[in-house]
């Protein structure tokens, strides 16, 4: 028996990204296309059913009810494909792949998640390098990054994971509840950072916060938020920091955020170098990091 013609794959994948993503620009950046292109596909995909499968707003993109129903076989399906095509790269010899990242992103985000992803990419030979600094990404050498910033990046190949926020966080045993605590307690300084621009200082969280009477040059400084989390868990004071480095201490109950307010980070993302944007252990890592670091 003949099987009824499917429409286009690529529109398939724009559809099934826009609607899992709720947003034509986050499903570009997954599929490293432009939201116009993610538009085309959809609009081609509509024509072709004769029928609408996603309400679009200045604000969302909703699933209409035909689009519910095709949502969830097109996700059944490619989830399915990307099982298979998992077991069968597992056959396959791995390739060493070096990523970099700061020394403050890997010990405190990565190294915890390293047995999770080896787990779902089993053969994946992961090299790590520590720097904090932009590394130069090219076949062969470095090929993937988590860098940090606004971006894009030139000369590579980048997709934003996540924005950051940068939050002021402290032991527990210090016991803070309100923002005039802060008049009362040890201010921690972070001297190495470069980005977000302009920096976190104490001095601006303050100013947004409106609050008053604090010394936001007193303190100890550290070199870095490495140390300076250290410092916070050890009740020595309160730090702001980015949001995603603390995640786990936040959760063990290490650490604590006080206060709701925070200042605005930049955004983590994927590089990798030009040209290895679509070979299937850069993309299957891409993944994990998009879909660990997306639900931060």
């Amino acid at each position: 028996m003949s099987r009824a013609r499917l429409p286009p794959l690529s529109a398939l994948r724009a559809f099934e990204a826009a609607a899992r993503r709720a947003s034509f620009t986050r499903a570009a950046e997954e599929l490293l296309v432009t939201p116009t292109a993610i538009s085309h596909q959809i609009r081609q995909l509509e024509a072709y059913l004769g029928l609408r499968v996603l309400d679009r707003t200045p604000r969302a993109v909703t699933l209409t009810a035909p689009g519910q129903a095709l949502y969830d076989a097109t996700a059944a399906g490619f989830a399915e494909i990307e099982r298979v095509v998992t077991r069968l790269r597992a056959d396959t010899a791995s390739i060493p792949v070096t990523l970099s990242s700061t020394t403050a992103f890997l010990s405190h985000w990565l190294i915890p998640r390293l047995e999770a992803l080896r787990r779902s990419m089993p053969t994946i030979d992961l090299r790590l390098h520590s720097s904090d600094t932009l590394e130069e990404l090219r076949p062969g050498g470095i090929e993937v990054a988590i860098r940090y910033g606004q971006g894009p990046f030139p000369g590579v190949v980048s997709l934003r994971l996540c924005t950051d926020a940068l939050t002021p966080v402290c032991s527990p045993r210090l016991g803070l509840s309100r923002l005039e605590d802060l008049r009362q307690t040890t201010l921690i300084h972070v001297d190495g950072r470069s980005r977000p621009t302009p920096k976190p200082e104490w001095s601006r969280w303050c100013a947004q916060t409106g609050l008053a009477g604090v010394d936001t040059e007193a303190g100890p400084r550290f070199p870095d938020s490495m140390l300076a989390v250290q410092a916070a868990i050890a009740a020595q004071g309160v730090v702001m920091v980015s949001r995603v480095l603390v995640t786990d201490a936040l959760a063990a109950g290490l650490l604590e955020a006080p206060f709701a307010q925070s200042l605005a980070g930049d955004a983590y993302h994927f590089a990798c170098a030009m040209g290895l944007d679509m070979r299937a252990d850069i993309v299957a890592l891409r993944e994990w990091f998009r879909n660990a670091l997306g639900a931060e």
